[in-house]
């Protein structure tokens, strides 16, 4: 209080040990809540930073197997992973080098490991990943209508020249040329530019695909032209 300047020495000590009796305990609880709070936060961070080192190591130990053998056995860290570290972006990774791995023998099993990523990965850009590989295996299967769904997925958060490049390429085995050359060009345009060198395979990728005169010119020589037979009458009679 603004009067407080007024009290004398011992006036302003018996105030100031009335207001600790009246809220001495619910400062002590304050106190005790508040570090109790801090402590345990910390103990929170020193927790997450833990399985995160924890995740980390599992997933460096499954990189430098593959990075040893392309058919190695990285099924252990990528459980564990997978089991006590699901929602860190390390085992979406795993997953996806797991994925390539099983790629070699097994679509289906690949297929599979890579949806875990889709439904699980904490990451937008490891669950584009997936999709787009998942869509690959899709035409490599053959399964044309399947990977087309696939590739349609929206939104594509900076994924759209990776799904412009599988929808030109189903377009192109389906005989859609003039769409695959569209979906061609659109990769080009919607390229990031960190990849900017990769627009010369697209590029080359399009270039490949039947010209449209060449089409039409195919289509002209196909056809027979018949001249229509005249038959004159004969009036002499």
């Amino acid at each position: 209080m603004a009067d407080d300047i007024f009290l004398t020495p011992e006036e302003q000590d018996e105030r100031a040990r009335k207001w600790l009796k009246d809220n001495g305990p619910a400062l002590a609880i304050g106190i005790v809540l508040g570090l109790g709070a801090i402590f345990g936060y910390e103990q929170y961070k020193e927790s997450k930073l833990s399985s995160a080192e924890q995740a980390s190591a599992l997933y460096d130990a499954a990189l430098s197997e593959v990075n040893d053998s392309s058919l190695s056995d990285i099924d252990a860290q990528v459980k564990e992973l997978k089991e006590n570290h699901a929602s860190s972006s390390y085992a979406a990774k795993a997953a996806l080098l797991n994925a390539k791995k099983l790629a070699v023998s097994d679509l289906d099993a690949a297929y599979t490991e890579l949806q875990w990523v889709v439904d699980n990965a904490p990451e937008f850009g490891l669950q584009h990943t997936a999709r787009i590989r998942q869509a690959k295996i899709k035409v490599a299967q053959g399964d044309l209508a399947g990977a087309k769904v696939l590739a349609s997925f929206t939104p594509t958060q900076g994924f759209e020249s990776n799904y412009s490049e599988i929808l030109a390429e189903i377009n192109a085995k389906q005989g859609n040329f003039d769409i695959a050359r569209e979906q061609y060009q659109k990769a080009i345009d919607t390229l990031p530019s960190a990849s900017a060198g990769y627009s010369q395979l697209l590029t080359l990728k399009m270039d490949r695909l039947p010209a449209p005169e060449a089409k039409a010119s195919a289509a002209t020589e196909s056809k027979v032209d018949v001249e229509p037979t005249i038959v004159e009458s004969d009036d002499s009679e």
